[in-house]
């Protein structure tokens, strides 16, 4: 079980993915994006991409973000998303899309949708950081003022652009790696 530490949730208990395949990100990292994220959080439309547990779209929630698309490929996952939801009260500012990101990417644009806030958070050593960000860069899913969050592990291949992204600032917690990336200018 995972616990929400900030916002109008803060304390409240999440479940988490049986097994190995999903790695929910450590309470410090969860929090420490959070923090980077405040001045984009207030009424922000989240998407997040290889969701898992939805800990980082539901601490978002928790802080003043409106509504969070989750994606996730696995069943498990959204399963576990969905209970979380339920039991948090979220269901109205959740939509829960099972399948590839990488094709939930087009179908998102093609729906028209813009998010604020967009959280990238595949496998590590996958390759699946990469072929995202660049869907990404060149696509039209993040608003002109918003945020791409790309968590990695630390040895995992970080480029300065991916199409219209630029790198921001990136952060090291242990192992893993956090990244931000803005539209260029």
């Amino acid at each position: 079980m995972l616990r929400i530490i900030g916002g109008e949730l803060a304390g409240r208990q999440i479940w988490s993915v049986p097994g190995e395949a999903t790695r929910p990100p450590l309470a410090r990292v969860r929090g420490a994006v959070a923090n980077i994220l405040m001045e984009y959080i207030p009424g922000s439309k989240v998407l997040d991409l290889f969701a898992g547990t939805g800990s980082y779209s539901i601490e978002l929630l928790s802080r003043g973000s409106s509504f969070a698309v989750m994606v996730d490929n696995s069943l498990k996952a959204i399963s576990v998303m969905k209970r979380n939801i339920d039991e948090l009260g979220l269901t109205r500012r959740v939509e829960l899309i099972q399948g590839d990101a990488l094709r939930v990417i087009p179908l998102l644009e093609s729906r028209g949708e813009t998010f604020q806030i967009i959280l990238v958070a595949p496998p590590y050593f996958s390759g699946l950081d990469q072929t995202t960000m660049e869907s990404l860069g060149k696509g039209t899913l993040l608003d002109p003022a918003g945020i791409v969050v790309l968590q990695q592990h630390k040895k995992e291949l970080l480029q300065d652009e991916y199409g219209f992204l630029i790198l921001k600032k990136t952060y090291s917690y242990g192992d893993t790696r956090i990244s931000t990336f803005r539209v260029r200018p």
